[in-house]
């Protein structure tokens, strides 16, 4: 396998946490589409000290377009796995299509602005994805530092904009103080 770095690549997703007691993982992925082009066999690379380390992908199950089971071949234990939860993935970006490179600029929607849909007004900033069992939520930091939660939910989330790199929400009242 070739000298490869991390400029070199595409982060593609985040490794949520380990799955079995078996080694293998609950990765999710910035964007859909991956299905396609992950298989096993392949080689991906998990982000250690900034330096990427090449995994191969024994198996692979798709819970939907963005959620994965994976399997990597030299991680055999639940504890090992556990080493690899919130580690990035990051694939070569010569495993892709050009029109997948595309869509994939941007695709993670951290340090997103987030804009009321009401006011038209930001009120903050995404720091995090967080899946939680079946429920996703976007961790936000207010201009005044404060974190709150938002679920991922089509009533709540009422446009992404990439170009924009904004987010337009309908908040439930009340859900910025809890």
């Amino acid at each position: 396998m070739p000298v490869w770095k991390l400029e070199n690549g595409v982060h593609v997703g985040k490794i949520l946490k380990a799955h079995s007691y078996l080694g293998s993982a609950r990765v999710a992925f910035f964007m859909p589409g991956l299905e396609d082009y992950l298989e096993p066999g392949d080689f991906m690379f998990i982000e250690w000290n900034e330096k990427p380390v090449p995994y191969q992908i024994e198996a692979i199950q798709w819970g939907d377009d963005k959620i994965a089971i994976i399997k990597l071949a030299g991680v055999n234990t639940e504890a090992q796995a556990v080493e690899l939860k919130d580690r990035d993935i990051i694939l070569p970006s010569d495993a892709f299509p050009e029109e997948l490179l595309d869509e994939m600029e941007g695709a993670t929607i951290e340090g997103y602005k987030v804009i009321d849909a009401e006011t038209k007004k930001a009120i903050g900033e995404v720091t995090a994805v967080i899946e939680n069992g079946p429920q996703s939520l976007l961790e936000i930091k207010s201009a005044g530092d404060k974190e709150f939660m938002i679920p991922v939910h089509e009533d709540i989330i009422l446009k992404i904009d990439r170009k924009k790199r904004t987010i337009t929400v309908n908040l439930p009242e009340g859900l910025m103080d809890l």
